[in-house]
Protein backbone atom coordinates (compact mmCIF):
# COMPACT_ATOMS: atom_id res chain seq x y z
CA UNK A 1 0.00 0.00 0.00
CA UNK A 2 1.44 3.14 -0.76
CA UNK A 3 0.44 6.52 1.14
CA UNK A 4 1.40 9.87 0.68
CA UNK A 5 4.11 10.88 2.55
CA UNK A 6 3.81 12.76 5.61
CA UNK A 7 4.43 15.72 7.42
CA UNK A 8 6.43 14.51 10.42
CA UNK A 9 8.16 15.86 13.44
CA UNK A 10 9.93 13.64 16.58
CA UNK A 11 9.61 14.83 20.17
CA UNK A 12 11.81 13.51 23.23
CA UNK A 13 10.23 13.34 26.36
CA UNK A 14 12.59 13.79 28.98
CA UNK A 15 12.33 14.62 32.89
CA UNK A 16 13.04 13.22 36.46
CA UNK A 17 11.89 10.27 37.66
CA UNK A 18 7.74 10.03 38.77
CA UNK A 19 7.62 13.70 36.64
CA UNK A 20 4.50 11.96 35.03
CA UNK A 21 6.35 11.62 31.54
CA UNK A 22 4.56 8.24 30.21
CA UNK A 23 1.16 9.22 31.48
CA UNK A 24 1.25 12.44 29.80
CA UNK A 25 2.03 10.55 26.38
CA UNK A 26 -0.55 7.94 27.42
CA UNK A 27 -2.96 10.54 27.56
CA UNK A 28 -2.07 12.55 24.34
CA UNK A 29 -1.52 9.97 22.26
CA UNK A 30 -4.62 8.08 23.49
CA UNK A 31 -6.99 11.22 23.90
CA UNK A 32 -8.03 10.26 27.33
CA UNK A 33 -7.43 11.67 30.86
CA UNK A 34 -5.83 9.41 33.37
CA UNK A 35 -7.31 8.04 36.99
CA UNK A 36 -4.13 9.01 38.82
CA UNK A 37 -3.34 5.75 39.56
CA UNK A 38 -0.73 5.12 36.23
CA UNK A 39 -3.83 3.82 34.01
CA UNK A 40 -2.61 6.19 30.87
CA UNK A 41 1.77 5.12 31.22
CA UNK A 42 0.55 1.38 30.91
CA UNK A 43 -0.64 1.71 27.77
CA UNK A 44 2.96 2.65 26.52
CA UNK A 45 5.16 0.84 28.40
CA UNK A 46 6.75 -1.79 26.53
CA UNK A 47 7.99 -4.28 28.82
CA UNK A 48 6.51 -6.24 32.53
CA UNK A 49 8.41 -4.71 34.51
CA UNK A 50 7.72 -1.23 33.69
CA UNK A 51 3.85 -1.62 34.36
CA UNK A 52 4.96 -3.21 37.56
CA UNK A 53 7.26 -1.15 38.59
CA UNK A 54 6.03 2.43 36.66
CA UNK A 55 9.52 3.03 35.47
CA UNK A 56 10.38 3.65 31.79
CA UNK A 57 13.34 1.49 30.84
CA UNK A 58 13.31 1.60 27.35
CA UNK A 59 12.76 3.88 24.57
CA UNK A 60 8.96 3.42 23.72
CA UNK A 61 7.56 5.70 20.85
CA UNK A 62 3.83 6.39 20.23
CA UNK A 63 2.36 8.59 18.33
CA UNK A 64 -0.16 11.42 17.30
CA UNK A 65 -2.09 12.37 14.03
CA UNK A 66 -3.42 15.82 13.03
CA UNK A 67 -5.68 16.50 10.09
CA UNK A 68 -5.36 19.19 7.77
CA UNK A 69 -6.99 21.62 10.17
CA UNK A 70 -4.59 20.87 13.21
CA UNK A 71 -7.43 18.85 14.60
CA UNK A 72 -5.96 15.77 16.42
CA UNK A 73 -6.72 12.21 14.81
CA UNK A 74 -8.08 9.32 17.04
CA UNK A 75 -8.40 5.22 16.21
CA UNK A 76 -12.09 4.10 16.62
CA UNK A 77 -10.79 1.95 19.40
CA UNK A 78 -7.48 1.41 20.84
CA UNK A 79 -7.81 -2.37 22.76
CA UNK A 80 -6.38 -3.76 19.26
CA UNK A 81 -3.17 -4.57 17.86
CA UNK A 82 -0.76 -1.64 17.35
CA UNK A 83 -0.07 -1.93 13.99
CA UNK A 84 -3.94 -1.47 13.11
CA UNK A 85 -4.71 1.53 15.15
CA UNK A 86 -1.66 3.24 14.20
CA UNK A 87 -2.24 2.58 10.46
CA UNK A 88 -5.85 4.52 10.82
CA UNK A 89 -4.05 7.63 12.32
CA UNK A 90 -1.79 7.82 9.85
CA UNK A 91 -4.58 6.85 7.29
CA UNK A 92 -6.22 10.07 7.88
CA UNK A 93 -3.88 12.52 9.54
CA UNK A 94 -1.35 15.13 7.09
CA UNK A 95 0.76 15.00 10.02
CA UNK A 96 2.50 12.80 12.37
CA UNK A 97 4.31 13.50 15.29
CA UNK A 98 5.98 10.71 17.24
CA UNK A 99 6.88 10.77 20.76
CA UNK A 100 10.14 9.58 22.18
CA UNK A 101 9.37 8.50 25.99
CA UNK A 102 12.93 8.14 27.01
CA UNK A 103 13.66 7.17 30.91
CA UNK A 104 13.86 9.61 33.94
CA UNK A 105 15.77 7.49 36.61
CA UNK A 106 19.40 8.31 36.55
CA UNK A 107 20.20 4.12 36.81
CA UNK A 108 18.75 4.38 32.59
CA UNK A 109 20.73 8.19 32.01
CA UNK A 110 22.70 6.13 29.18
CA UNK A 111 19.25 4.95 27.21
CA UNK A 112 18.34 8.60 27.37
CA UNK A 113 21.28 9.32 26.25
CA UNK A 114 21.46 7.23 23.13
CA UNK A 115 17.46 8.32 22.71
CA UNK A 116 18.62 12.24 21.93
CA UNK A 117 21.71 11.24 20.09
CA UNK A 118 20.72 8.65 18.08
CA UNK A 119 17.01 9.16 17.33
CA UNK A 120 17.84 12.97 16.14
CA UNK A 121 14.32 14.24 17.48
CA UNK A 122 12.94 17.79 16.29
CA UNK A 123 12.13 19.06 20.38
CA UNK A 124 12.72 18.32 23.66
CA UNK A 125 10.15 18.18 25.90
CA UNK A 126 11.71 18.80 29.00
CA UNK A 127 8.43 17.26 31.90
CA UNK A 128 8.66 18.71 35.40
CA UNK A 129 6.29 17.45 38.30
CA UNK A 130 5.27 20.55 39.79
CA UNK A 131 5.21 19.36 42.95
CA UNK A 132 8.39 18.08 43.00
CA UNK A 133 10.43 21.01 42.11
CA UNK A 134 13.49 21.58 39.70
CA UNK A 135 15.80 18.49 39.97
CA UNK A 136 19.37 17.33 39.54
CA UNK A 137 18.33 15.66 36.47
CA UNK A 138 15.88 18.33 35.51
CA UNK A 139 19.27 20.07 35.07
CA UNK A 140 21.31 17.59 33.15
CA UNK A 141 18.41 17.11 30.48
CA UNK A 142 18.28 20.88 30.04
CA UNK A 143 22.41 20.66 29.57
CA UNK A 144 22.22 17.79 27.21
CA UNK A 145 19.74 19.67 25.09
CA UNK A 146 21.37 22.87 24.78
CA UNK A 147 24.67 21.14 23.92
CA UNK A 148 23.10 18.71 21.52
CA UNK A 149 21.30 22.02 19.70
CA UNK A 150 17.71 20.65 20.35
CA UNK A 151 15.33 23.39 21.10
CA UNK A 152 12.98 22.12 23.66
CA UNK A 153 9.75 23.44 25.60
CA UNK A 154 9.45 22.72 29.50
CA UNK A 155 5.77 21.22 30.73
CA UNK A 156 4.54 21.33 34.03
CA UNK A 157 2.60 18.52 35.11
CA UNK A 158 0.59 17.57 38.02
CA UNK A 159 -0.55 21.32 38.93
CA UNK A 160 -3.81 19.88 40.26
CA UNK A 161 -2.30 18.14 43.06
CA UNK A 162 0.58 20.50 43.91
CA UNK A 163 0.73 22.97 46.67
CA UNK A 164 0.35 26.56 45.70
CA UNK A 165 3.74 27.74 47.08
CA UNK A 166 5.74 25.17 45.96
CA UNK A 167 4.08 25.34 42.46
CA UNK A 168 4.91 28.97 42.63
CA UNK A 169 8.33 28.95 43.98
CA UNK A 170 9.13 25.96 40.87
CA UNK A 171 7.49 28.33 38.45
CA UNK A 172 9.88 31.05 39.54
CA UNK A 173 12.81 28.70 39.44
CA UNK A 174 12.32 27.90 35.85
CA UNK A 175 12.32 31.11 34.76
CA UNK A 176 14.86 32.24 36.79
CA UNK A 177 17.33 28.95 35.48
CA UNK A 178 16.46 29.40 31.70
CA UNK A 179 17.55 33.25 31.83
CA UNK A 180 20.14 32.79 33.92
CA UNK A 181 23.69 33.07 31.96
CA UNK A 182 24.20 29.03 31.40
CA UNK A 183 21.35 29.45 28.80
CA UNK A 184 20.28 32.59 28.63
CA UNK A 185 16.85 32.31 27.03
CA UNK A 186 13.59 33.66 27.16
CA UNK A 187 10.66 31.81 28.83
CA UNK A 188 7.03 32.03 27.17
CA UNK A 189 4.32 30.98 30.06
CA UNK A 190 0.92 29.27 28.72
CA UNK A 191 -2.08 28.70 30.93
CA UNK A 192 -5.25 27.18 30.04
CA UNK A 193 -6.20 31.15 29.00
CA UNK A 194 -3.52 31.41 26.58
CA UNK A 195 -4.67 32.58 22.56
CA UNK A 196 -4.22 29.20 20.31
CA UNK A 197 -2.69 32.20 18.45
CA UNK A 198 0.05 33.08 20.56
CA UNK A 199 0.72 29.16 20.91
CA UNK A 200 0.78 29.00 17.17
CA UNK A 201 4.01 31.99 16.50
CA UNK A 202 5.94 30.54 19.17
CA UNK A 203 5.51 26.92 18.27
CA UNK A 204 7.01 28.15 14.53
CA UNK A 205 9.77 29.92 15.74
CA UNK A 206 10.78 27.09 17.94
CA UNK A 207 14.24 26.39 15.99
CA UNK A 208 16.99 28.78 15.73
CA UNK A 209 15.51 31.66 18.13
CA UNK A 210 16.39 31.35 22.09
CA UNK A 211 13.07 30.98 23.60
CA UNK A 212 11.62 28.37 26.21
CA UNK A 213 7.71 27.65 26.18
CA UNK A 214 6.01 26.54 29.49
CA UNK A 215 3.32 24.51 29.76
CA UNK A 216 1.08 23.64 32.67
CA UNK A 217 -0.91 21.25 32.77
CA UNK A 218 -3.06 18.27 34.43
CA UNK A 219 -2.95 14.70 33.01
CA UNK A 220 -6.06 13.98 35.29
CA UNK A 221 -8.35 17.27 35.00
CA UNK A 222 -7.28 17.97 31.61
CA UNK A 223 -6.23 21.57 32.47
CA UNK A 224 -3.60 23.00 30.02
CA UNK A 225 -3.76 20.23 27.55
CA UNK A 226 -5.77 21.72 24.89
CA UNK A 227 -3.25 24.18 24.80
CA UNK A 228 -0.51 21.96 24.66
CA UNK A 229 -1.85 19.72 21.67
CA UNK A 230 -1.97 22.72 19.97
CA UNK A 231 1.57 23.53 20.13
CA UNK A 232 2.99 19.97 19.79
CA UNK A 233 0.67 19.87 16.37
CA UNK A 234 2.27 22.86 15.20
CA UNK A 235 6.01 22.45 16.00
CA UNK A 236 7.85 21.95 12.79
CA UNK A 237 10.59 19.21 11.92
CA UNK A 238 14.06 20.81 11.91
CA UNK A 239 15.39 17.95 8.54
CA UNK A 240 16.90 21.29 6.66
CA UNK A 241 18.94 22.67 8.97
CA UNK A 242 20.00 19.97 11.14
CA UNK A 243 23.32 18.58 10.35
CA UNK A 244 22.95 15.35 11.40
CA UNK A 245 21.11 15.22 7.97
CA UNK A 246 22.29 15.19 4.35
CA UNK A 247 19.78 15.64 1.85
CA UNK A 248 17.58 13.62 0.01
CA UNK A 249 19.76 13.72 -3.12
CA UNK A 250 23.18 12.48 -0.97
CA UNK A 251 23.82 8.57 -1.12
CA UNK A 252 21.84 6.15 1.14
CA UNK A 253 22.74 5.69 4.24
CA UNK A 254 20.68 4.33 7.21
CA UNK A 255 21.43 4.24 11.12
CA UNK A 256 20.30 0.74 12.80
CA UNK A 257 18.85 1.13 16.04
CA UNK A 258 17.56 -2.22 16.45
CA UNK A 259 17.15 -5.83 14.87
CA UNK A 260 14.05 -8.24 14.84
CA UNK A 261 13.76 -11.50 14.16
CA UNK A 262 10.22 -11.67 12.76
CA UNK A 263 8.58 -15.02 12.13
CA UNK A 264 7.60 -15.17 7.89
CA UNK A 265 10.17 -12.35 6.95
CA UNK A 266 12.80 -12.93 8.39
CA UNK A 267 15.56 -10.39 9.48
CA UNK A 268 14.15 -6.70 9.85
CA UNK A 269 16.22 -3.56 11.39
CA UNK A 270 14.68 -0.27 12.70
CA UNK A 271 16.26 3.24 12.86
CA UNK A 272 16.72 6.83 11.06
CA UNK A 273 17.47 7.91 7.50
CA UNK A 274 20.20 9.73 7.99
CA UNK A 275 20.82 10.82 4.03
CA UNK A 276 19.13 9.99 0.55
CA UNK A 277 16.17 7.68 -0.75
CA UNK A 278 15.30 4.10 0.16
CA UNK A 279 13.48 2.27 -2.73
CA UNK A 280 12.58 -1.67 -2.59
CA UNK A 281 14.85 -3.83 -4.11
CA UNK A 282 17.42 -1.48 -3.47
CA UNK A 283 21.28 -2.94 -3.25
CA UNK A 284 22.84 -1.95 0.04
CA UNK A 285 25.98 -2.39 2.16
CA UNK A 286 25.31 -3.55 5.91
CA UNK A 287 28.08 -3.12 8.46
CA UNK A 288 31.40 -2.67 10.01
CA UNK A 289 31.33 -6.59 11.59
CA UNK A 290 33.79 -7.33 13.86
CA UNK A 291 36.24 -7.61 10.88
CA UNK A 292 35.23 -3.75 9.57
CA UNK A 293 33.69 -5.77 6.51
CA UNK A 294 30.41 -4.70 5.26
CA UNK A 295 27.97 -7.08 3.71
CA UNK A 296 25.56 -6.54 0.55
CA UNK A 297 21.76 -7.04 1.23
CA UNK A 298 19.01 -5.80 -0.18
CA UNK A 299 15.91 -4.21 1.33
CA UNK A 300 12.86 -6.27 0.49
CA UNK A 301 10.11 -4.13 2.77
CA UNK A 302 9.50 -0.58 3.67
CA UNK A 303 7.26 0.10 6.81
CA UNK A 304 7.09 4.04 8.18
CA UNK A 305 4.95 4.69 11.47
CA UNK A 306 4.11 0.56 10.68
CA UNK A 307 2.82 1.72 7.59
CA UNK A 308 3.98 -0.55 4.57
CA UNK A 309 5.07 1.84 2.52
CA UNK A 310 7.41 1.84 -1.06
CA UNK A 311 10.05 3.84 -0.35
CA UNK A 312 11.84 6.16 2.69
CA UNK A 313 13.75 9.24 2.84
CA UNK A 314 15.78 11.21 5.25
CA UNK A 315 14.70 12.39 8.22
CA UNK A 316 12.28 9.75 8.55
CA UNK A 317 12.00 6.80 11.08
CA UNK A 318 11.69 3.88 9.23
CA UNK A 319 11.84 0.00 9.02
CA UNK A 320 13.70 -2.57 6.36
CA UNK A 321 13.32 -6.13 6.16
CA UNK A 322 16.20 -7.53 4.95
CA UNK A 323 17.52 -10.54 3.08
CA UNK A 324 21.79 -11.19 1.71
CA UNK A 325 22.14 -10.05 -1.85
CA UNK A 326 24.12 -13.07 -2.80
CA UNK A 327 22.68 -16.40 -3.31
CA UNK A 328 23.59 -19.19 -0.61
CA UNK A 329 24.38 -16.05 1.78
CA UNK A 330 22.36 -16.25 5.52
CA UNK A 331 21.62 -13.17 7.55
CA UNK A 332 20.45 -13.49 11.09
CA UNK A 333 20.46 -11.57 14.58
CA UNK A 334 24.10 -12.83 15.29
CA UNK A 335 25.44 -10.72 12.32
CA UNK A 336 24.61 -7.30 13.87
CA UNK A 337 26.43 -5.29 16.58
CA UNK A 338 25.90 -2.10 18.04
CA UNK A 339 26.55 1.13 15.84
CA UNK A 340 26.10 -0.99 12.31
CA UNK A 341 24.51 0.86 9.80
CA UNK A 342 22.62 0.32 6.05
CA UNK A 343 24.83 2.53 3.43
CA UNK A 344 25.05 2.83 -0.30
CA UNK A 345 28.01 0.73 -2.05
CA UNK A 346 29.60 3.97 -4.22
CA UNK A 347 30.24 5.68 -0.72
CA UNK A 348 32.78 2.41 -0.16
CA UNK A 349 32.87 2.96 3.66
CA UNK A 350 35.68 2.38 5.70
CA UNK A 351 35.40 1.85 9.49
CA UNK A 352 38.09 3.52 11.35
CA UNK A 353 39.84 2.17 15.26
CA UNK A 354 41.11 6.24 15.79
CA UNK A 355 39.89 9.61 15.14
CA UNK A 356 40.68 13.47 16.56
CA UNK A 357 37.57 15.22 18.07
CA UNK A 358 37.12 18.90 19.47
CA UNK A 359 35.63 18.46 22.73
CA UNK A 360 34.26 20.38 25.91
CA UNK A 361 34.68 19.37 29.20
CA UNK A 362 31.35 20.16 30.49
CA UNK A 363 31.68 18.32 34.14
CA UNK A 364 34.47 16.06 35.31
CA UNK A 365 34.52 15.20 39.12
CA UNK A 366 38.63 15.71 38.96
CA UNK A 367 40.92 15.38 36.14
CA UNK A 368 41.62 13.60 33.04
CA UNK A 369 44.27 12.70 31.18
CA UNK A 370 46.15 10.39 28.49
CA UNK A 371 44.62 6.55 28.78
CA UNK A 372 41.35 7.50 30.27
CA UNK A 373 38.67 5.74 29.22
CA UNK A 374 34.57 6.15 28.83
CA UNK A 375 31.63 5.33 26.53
CA UNK A 376 31.01 7.30 23.21
CA UNK A 377 28.15 7.92 21.98
CA UNK A 378 27.77 9.29 18.64
CA UNK A 379 24.78 8.83 16.28
CA UNK A 380 23.57 4.53 16.94
CA UNK A 381 27.74 4.37 17.86
CA UNK A 382 28.31 3.67 21.55
CA UNK A 383 31.26 2.03 22.61
CA UNK A 384 34.48 2.49 25.29
CA UNK A 385 36.69 5.14 23.42
CA UNK A 386 40.67 6.08 25.14
CA UNK A 387 42.10 9.12 24.81
CA UNK A 388 45.58 7.89 23.15
CA UNK A 389 46.95 11.76 22.92
CA UNK A 390 45.67 15.81 23.82
CA UNK A 391 46.78 18.60 22.12
CA UNK A 392 47.41 21.93 24.38
CA UNK A 393 46.69 20.27 27.76
CA UNK A 394 48.71 18.12 30.05
CA UNK A 395 45.62 17.23 31.83
CA UNK A 396 41.85 18.28 31.28
CA UNK A 397 39.25 19.30 33.51
CA UNK A 398 35.82 20.88 34.05
CA UNK A 399 35.46 23.53 31.17
CA UNK A 400 38.33 22.91 29.60
CA UNK A 401 38.18 22.57 25.12
CA UNK A 402 40.73 20.62 23.15
CA UNK A 403 41.59 18.23 20.37
CA UNK A 404 41.67 14.81 21.61
CA UNK A 405 42.93 11.80 19.88
CA UNK A 406 40.88 8.99 20.24
CA UNK A 407 40.83 5.02 20.15
CA UNK A 408 37.65 2.72 20.19
CA UNK A 409 38.52 -0.13 22.51
CA UNK A 410 36.77 -3.15 20.81
CA UNK A 411 35.87 -2.73 16.98
CA UNK A 412 35.88 -0.27 14.49
CA UNK A 413 33.24 2.39 13.74
CA UNK A 414 32.04 4.03 10.04
CA UNK A 415 32.22 7.88 11.29
CA UNK A 416 31.89 11.39 9.42
CA UNK A 417 33.93 14.26 10.59
CA UNK A 418 31.85 17.02 12.38
CA UNK A 419 29.19 14.39 13.70
CA UNK A 420 28.39 15.24 17.11
CA UNK A 421 29.15 13.11 19.99
CA UNK A 422 28.80 12.65 23.59
CA UNK A 423 31.48 11.24 26.18
CA UNK A 424 29.90 9.57 29.42
CA UNK A 425 31.19 8.12 33.06
CA UNK A 426 29.08 8.40 35.76
CA UNK A 427 28.14 12.36 36.35
CA UNK A 428 31.67 12.91 33.61
CA UNK A 429 29.92 14.69 30.56
CA UNK A 430 31.78 15.79 27.66
CA UNK A 431 30.39 17.15 24.12
CA UNK A 432 31.85 17.70 20.98
CA UNK A 433 32.48 16.65 17.63
CA UNK A 434 34.64 14.76 15.45
CA UNK A 435 37.35 16.51 13.17
CA UNK A 436 39.66 14.32 11.90
CA UNK A 437 39.24 10.45 10.92
CA UNK A 438 42.76 8.58 10.79
CA UNK A 439 42.47 5.71 8.62
CA UNK A 440 44.11 2.01 8.80
CA UNK A 441 46.06 3.67 6.07
CA UNK A 442 47.37 6.27 7.67
CA UNK A 443 48.11 4.14 10.52
CA UNK A 444 50.16 2.20 8.47
CA UNK A 445 52.09 4.56 6.90
CA UNK A 446 52.87 6.36 10.49
CA UNK A 447 54.38 2.60 11.44
CA UNK A 448 56.50 2.39 8.35
CA UNK A 449 57.50 5.83 8.85
CA UNK A 450 58.72 4.73 12.77
CA UNK A 451 60.40 1.61 11.38
CA UNK A 452 62.57 3.55 8.73
CA UNK A 453 63.61 6.15 11.07
CA UNK A 454 64.79 3.54 13.78
CA UNK A 455 66.74 1.61 11.03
Amino acid sequence: MQIQRKDHSKLAIIGNVDSGKSTLVGVLSKGILDDGRGEARERVFNYKHEKENGRTSSVAQEIMGFDENFKQVLPERFNQNKNKYWSQVVEKSQKIVTFLDLCGHEKYLKTTIFGLVAMVPDCSLIIVGANMGVSKMTKEHLGVSMFLGIPFAIILTKIDIAPQNIYNDTLELLKQLIKSPAIKRTAIVFDQNSEMNEIDKWAGLMHGNNVVPIFQVSSVTGIGLQQLNRFISRVPNRDQLNKAYHTVNDPFQFDIQENFNVTGVGIVVSGIMRSGKAALNQHVLLGPDKNKQFKSVTIKSIHIDRVLVDSAQVGEFACFSLKPSKAGDKLDRADFRKGMILIDPTLKPEPVNEFEAKIHILHHPTTMCKGYQAVMHCGVVRQAVEIKSISEHEILRTGDVDTVRLKFLYAAEYLQTDQVLVIREGRTKIFGYISKLITERQLEDKRNFIVQNQI
